[in-house]
């Protein structure tokens, strides 16, 4: 039996004057008790009054202060430092209990149980607690429970000391499912909301829905809507805070040491007709210690969040620093731990991380970080890029393969999938690519000797526009061709964004590579097939080594006009006779052949076919004997018009 570690949300305090203070305190003084005409001498409703003043002129994301316009405006919290410190961009992120503020699809995506607790004290013994629970439920999905409170102790809101005491309070409280169906998620929640001001009660109902979907390991998209219901009956119906959430969370890096996590929300408020957006970023130092950053923008305010987190063992602790023009500053504290033990059968476990690979004399040593939290073993998965069908490997306990049937001067695309009880799956880790090296080469001593390039059914040489590769076009290569670079340590890398389509490519950022080896392959029509055409092990000479670092002369001017036309312009060479056009989609530096230019006017009016949008050019000189120069400065063109030529 393993023993498990609860996760607990322990205590969320702020200090100073903090944001949040002000949602259902606007509330109670803007509501009934205005309408029963009472007096508000007590130092609980002055602080009310200020409150509530200071904060109509703030206008931030859904979980800050917004015009109060609806009667619900506590539901707008969050309960936790680490969404506060990245920005509130976490409806992608979602893989904890803060879910429950954002997206409640992110409970298909926490595979441990969690349980939570928050409480803030603010000025005038105002308070807010939450308690929340993740529960995974196998094939069932993950069950969420949430209690979202705001109020104050009974007072006394009149000059009369013998006076009835005054109670005002608002809680929620929210029963959600999330469920995971492989890369894709989705969720639910419904909330019972009662408000109680004074004598005057009232209830209703709200609901969350939300997607959440894993484009590539590294890459999620999620949408929501939160607190969608017809409002609460009072003295007359108050709407519920309707909130649009879009949002993703890009993993940039993730290596043994470093993490970096890249977020992104935009918000709606339906009531209060403000678009808000929010960045963040989230790095981890050997996956112990945080850093974040964060950004708030809409049309009224703006201004940076920071944060940082501790994570030992299982317990985690989270800071976030917020810093308001009306109210100052915002610090927040909270923290986190996990039940990592055994759980029921049928929960989809944690990826595992960090895949690495070594070259053995027999076999390669595939070697990864296992996953938190309780699995029955481990899958690799290696797709050899020459046409072969996917091997995947018998269960392993430890984490280590040994893959012996390998192929030499084959490239291999390998990741692990945890499996856990029930035989339920993973989704897998980032991928990693290896080729495996011939013997005659696979030092880095050789790669500085000066020998001789390699060329396996890939040529390479360098001019004007950089390192040119080229290679015949297979029969089977309809989909286009992908670039892989391998380091002299045996590390390798994609280089180019999407396929291209040209048997020629030119590699612009290509200094201080040499004794690396260049792989093209070959994408099939339907893009699932990818095998390997050939490699070019470059071993540059001096004179190629002075061509790549010298800096480009010429700078290219880009001016997008009307029908997807696009003017070029640039300063001219002396030595040229012509100029040779080349074009990239994406800012990968690997650019295909776009046209030749034969005249001397250093300037083209283009009219680009299809339906992309964003496009790069370099423009590269040619003397008489038709040796190409150095090249211009590259430009990015973002055509007008998404609308294809007729």
């Amino acid at each position: 039996m393993n023993k498990g570690n609860f996760e607990f949300l322990i205590l969320n305090f702020e200090f100073g004057w903090i944001s949040k203070l002000g949602f259902q305190i606007g509330n109670f003084f803007n509501s009934k008790l205005r309408t029963q005409n009472l007096k508000f001498p007590s130092s609980r409703f002055f602080c009310f009054a200020l409150l509530t003043f200071a904060l109509s002129y703030l206008h931030t994301l859904p979980t800050e202060a917004i015009p109060l316009t609806t009667g619900a405006d506590f539901l707008l919290m969050t309960t936790g430092a680490r969404p506060d410190g990245m920005g509130q961009a976490f409806s992608a992120v979602a893989d904890d209990v803060n879910t429950l503020s954002f997206n409640p699809a992110g409970l298909g995506n926490i595979h441990l149980p969690e349980v939570g607790y928050g409480h803030e004290n603010f000025a005038a013994e105002i308070g807010y607690d939450f308690v929340g629970a993740a529960i995974p439920a196998g094939g069932m999905g993950v069950f969420g429970l949430g209690y979202v409170g705001m109020g104050a102790p009974p007072f006394n809101s009149t000059a009369n000391p013998s006076a009835p005491l005054v109670t005002a309070k608002d809680t929620a409280f929210i029963g959600g499912w999330g469920k995971s169906f492989y890369d894709f998620h989705v969720g639910a929640a419904v909330k019972y909301i009662s408000r109680q001001i004074d004598t005057v009660q009232g209830s209703g109902f709200g609901f969350d829905l939300g997607i959440r979907y894993r484009v590539f390991p590294t890459l999620t998209f999620a949408a929501s809507g939160l607190n969608i219901g017809p409002g609460i009956k009072l003295a007359s119906m108050e709407q519920l805070p309707a909130v649009i959430n879009v949002g993703g969370a890009w993993t940039a890096l993730e290596q043994p040491d470093h993490t970096l996590n890249i977020t992104s929300d935009a918000s709606y408020n339906v009531n209060a007709n403000i678009a808000r957006f929010g960045f963040g970023g989230e790095y981890w130092f050997k996956n112990t210690v945080a850093i974040r950053g964060g950004y708030l923008a809409n049309s009224q305010d703006e201004g940076f969040s920071a944060g940082a987190g501790i994570k030992v063992s299982f317990f985690q602790l989270d800071y976030a620093f917020q810093p308001f023009a009306t109210l100052g500053q915002v610090h927040r504290f909270s923290g986190l731990m996990r039940w990592d033990g055994p759980w029921v059968k049928g929960v989809e476990p944690n990826a595992p991380k960090y895949v690495n690979v070594h070259q053995n004399p027999k076999a390669m040593e595939i070697r990864w970080e296992k996953s938190t939290g309780p699995v029955d073993g481990y899958e690799v998965l290696i797709q050899p890029l020459d046409g072969s069908d996917l091997i995947i490997s018998p269960k392993t306990i430890n984490p280590i393969f040994y893959f012996e049937n390998f192929e030499s001067d084959t490239l291999y695309k390998i990741s692990v999938r945890a499996v856990g009880g029930g035989d339920v799956k993973s989704f897998p880790s980032k991928e990693f690519y290896y080729l495996s090296p011939e013997k005659s080469y696979t030092s880095e001593k050789e790669a500085a000797s000066g020998q001789a390039s390699i060329s396996r059914n890939v040529t390479g040489k360098v001019d004007g526009a950089g390192l040119q590769l080229s290679w015949e076009k297979p029969g089977t290569a309809n989909g286009g061709f992908n670039i892989y670079r391998r380091s002299p340590s045996g590390r390798v890398e994609k280089v180019n964004q999407e396929p291209k389509k040209d048997t020629r490519v030119w590699l612009t950022d290509a200094t201080g590579l040499q004794g690396w080896e260049w792989i093209v392959t070959g994408v099939s029509g339907d893009g699932k097939v990818e095998k390997t055409i050939g490699t070019y092990l470059w071993y540059p000479t001096s004179r190629e080594t002075d061509s790549l670092i010298e800096r480009p002369k010429m700078i290219l001017h880009a001016s997008p006009q009307e029908h997807r036309k696009l003017y070029l312009d640039w300063d001219g060479d002396a030595a040229a006779v012509g100029y040779v056009l080349l074009f990239s989609r994406h800012s990968d530096n690997v650019y295909e052949f776009y046209g030749n230019l034969n005249r001397l006017d250093p300037t083209a009016l283009l009219e680009i076919s299809g339906k992309h949008r964003e496009y790069y050019f370099i423009v590269v000189p040619k003397d008489r004997d038709g040796v190409w120069l150095k090249r211009s400065s590259e430009a990015k063109a973002v055509l007008l018009a998404a609308e294809p030529v007729e």
